[in-house]
This record gives C-alpha cells, sequence and structure tokens, in this order.
C-alpha cells in the first residue's frame, strides 16, 4: 500500500511508537516542532536539547534516538515526500524555496513565539484536513495548498535565522558543516579522510584541526559515528546476513567490517544483533 505523501504526528502518537535510547532511521524528510516541555534527542552524531519553540529539521536516511521527554512535552511532527513537495507547482520550483529549505537539513532553529504559532495553527489544519475529520470539497487540493504555504513560512523563517548566523559562523565552523554535510551523503561509500579533505580542498591536517577543535572529536571519529549508526540500524531493523551488510557499507570483506565493529562497539555484529533482538 502506497503511503501518504504528507503525515503529522502528536506527541502521544510518537511516544506510542518510539522507545526511548532506541536507534530508528527515516524513510523520509521530517520536521519536529516542540509547542511546549522538554527533552534530548540524538540526530546522526549531533545531542540536541529541545525546548519550547524549537524546531527540528532532518532528512531520509536520518538515524534519531530518543533520550529523554519531559511529562509536559507537546510537538508535532511533520513527514513528507521529496516527489510530493517537487510537484506541487512550478512557481514552488521556480523560486527555489523548496531547494533553499532543503539546506537546512539536520538542522535545529528555536524560533519566535509569534512564527512558531503560525506553523503551528498551520500543521493542526493540515492534520484535521489529512484526517478527513471535515468533510470537504477539493480536500486534496487544500492541503497541497496549505503544504506550500507551510514550506513557505518555515523557509522564511528560517532565512531570518540563516542571516542572523552567518554573521556569527567562523571559517572554521563553516568548514565543519560542510564536512558534516559531506560525511552525511557520502559515508556509506567513503570511509578515508583524504576523501573529505578533497571535496574542501583542504590538507588532511588543516581538516582534522578544524574539525576537532569546534567538535571536540577527531573527524575519522565522527566518520566512523556514521557508519556505525548504520549498521547497527541494518543488524536491529533487517534479517540481512552480515556479509550483506559489509558489502552495502562497502567493506572489503565481512572480516573488515566485523573488525570495524567490534573495534568501535566492542562485540561482534553478530552479538550486537542478538542483544538488539532481546
Amino acid at each position: 500500500m502506497e503511503k501518504p505523501p504528507i503525515r503529522i504526528f502528536d506527541e502521544i502518537f510518537m511516544s506510542s511508537k518510539i522507545q526511548l535510547e532506541k536507534l530508528y532511521q527515516q524513510d523520509r524528510p521530517a520536521i519536529l516542532f516542540v509547542k511546549k516541555g522538554s527533552g534530548k534527542i540524538t540526530i546522526q552524531i549531533n545531542e540536541i536539547d529541545i525546548n519550547a519553540n524549537s524546531v527540528v529539521l532532518s532528512e531520509t536516511k536520518s538515524v534519531f534516538q530518543i533520550h529523554f521527554l519531559s511529562d509536559d512535552f507537546e510537538a508535532r511532527a511533520i513527514i513528507y515526500n521529496n516527489d510530493f513537495v517537487e510537484k506541487l507547482g512550478l512557481k514552488l520550483n521556480k523560486l527555489k524555496v523548496f531547494k533553499h529549505f532543503k539546506t537546512h537539513i539536520n538542522k535545529t532553529a528555536h524560533l519566535p513565539i509569534e512564527e512558531f504559532n503560525l506553523i503551528w495553527a498551520q500543521l493542526g489544519l493540515m492534520a484535521i484536513l489529512l484526517d478527513h475529520k471535515i468533510p470537504l470539497n477539493y480536500n486534496d487540493d487544500v492541503v497541497e495548498h496549505l503544504f506550500s504555504a507551510f514550506i513557505y513560512s518555515i523557509s522564511g523563517f528560517l532565512l531570518n535565522q540563516e542571516k542572523l548566523e552567518s554573521n556569527r559562523m567562523s571559517r572554521q565552523e563553516e568548514i565543519t558543516f560542510e564536512f558534516l554535510k559531506n560525511v552525511f551523503e557520502n559515508f556509506r561509500t567513503e570511509k578515508t579522510l583524504q576523501f573529505y579533505a578533497d571535496e574542501q580542498q583542504l590538507t588532511i591536517r588543516h581538516l582534522s584541526s578544524v574539525v576537532k577543535g569546534v567538535t571536540q572529536k577527531t573527524a575519522n571519529q565522527i566518520i566512523s559515528e556514521f557508519v556505525m549508526n548504520e549498521a547497527k540500524i541494518l543488524l536491529s531493523t533487517s534479517k540481512e546476513p552480515v556479509h550483506e551488510i559489509a558489502t552495502v557499507l562497502k567493506f572489503s570483506d565481512p572480516y573488515s567490517f566485523s573488525h570495524f565493529f567490534k573495534k568501535h562497539e566492542g562485540m561482534s555484529p553478530i552479538h550486537y544483533r542478538t542483544q538488539s533482538d532481546l
């Protein structure tokens, strides 16, 4: 059965489907809006504190983990298909609004309360229409137009945030942001630091020094964390043999993958899979 192009969830639904401390991987882009309360989540390697008026954007295949949510936590999450967005209309594509929107993948923003409340209201109305709680002619057309307005609104608000951030971002932070973006896009096939240094036309030494200074982690640690998260997801959510997972992650052979996994997790891939099934 084909999945609907847009879905909106509240905190009750999320709590019923997501276990604390368990790794999950998104099959579509998602945006989380926190109305009230607080929590702590990790997306890829970024540990994020969330609270009222927080907005968290994450892309397809992002690995996430929820560590804590307060008792008064109130939120909405929207997931959507990229191809649905790209078909919404020539005007939306021509203005490059969605292209700008996608540059904020795996980022967090904190919106002023007036802007947040506008987005919250748009999500609430879309949720009602998507659930068909109100019989309405041209329901699908109305949802498409509301979603277009939502994309314009959130993109405009994020652009304002971006202008403020760009004035504060140092050259070292820009290099690190680009490195993280490149790793997210390429870690399944590229695991050498030389590749990422070449992408930014930097020496390995300079890239390593900058990334360590900004993140307090080595560049190789970051690459390994991305690979390990993906490996854990594949081991815990699929029945693929370990040698096939090694192939998917572009290791030269199963032994190399098992050695890498045990080095970082302290146990073999098979042992990890057995534990995750308990």
